[in-house]
């Protein structure tokens, strides 16, 4: 799914989706100028790490109810909404050259990715519930002592 991600193009905008208030543990969806869109879950397994689909969370997580109970996805879809984040530095660039994110604080864990995206790096990942979009180099993730791994191979 990575490869899919960094070849969709410019990033028009990265957003948390769903019923707000929004929080940290909102997911997330990157727009992109292709009209292209990839929405991002904290992962499954101990809460961490993150979890890449294609298309709006919205039709990912309920399109299924639109002929099971169009009720029920008509209420969902009435209240979804977005929130921008404040990243304008990624706005226009390509995601590329993909590799492990890995949390070193307070514990090891392989928790997201990180992207090129023009001259910083994109910084996406999940640890207990909560999932970040950031630049690597941001200081409000410092604390997790984030390092880089080796390129990501789909293999």
């Amino acid at each position: 799914m990575l490869e899919k991600l960094c070849a969709a193009g410019p990033v028009a905008g990265i957003a948390r989706v769903g019923h707000a208030p929004f929080e940290q543990d909102d997911p997330l969806e990157i727009t992109f100028e292709s009209g292209t869109v990839f929405h991002l879950e904290v992962g499954f397994e101990a809460a961490s790490d993150i979890v890449v689909g294609e298309g709006p969370l919205l039709e990912a997580a309920y399109g299924h109810l639109r002929a099971q109970d169009p009720d029920s996805f008509s209420a969902i879809a009435r209240g979804w909404t977005r929130q921008a984040l404040e990243l304008a530095w990624l706005t226009g660039m390509r995601l590329c050259n993909p590799r492990r994110l890995t949390m070193t604080h307070p514990y090891r864990l392989d928790v997201g990715y990180v992207f090129d995206a023009g001259t910083r790096q994109l910084a996406l990942f999940g640890e207990s519930d909560l999932i970040f979009a950031a630049a690597l180099d941001d200081p409000h993730i410092a604390s997790f002592a984030l390092e880089t791994g080796a390129p990501y191979s789909a293999a």
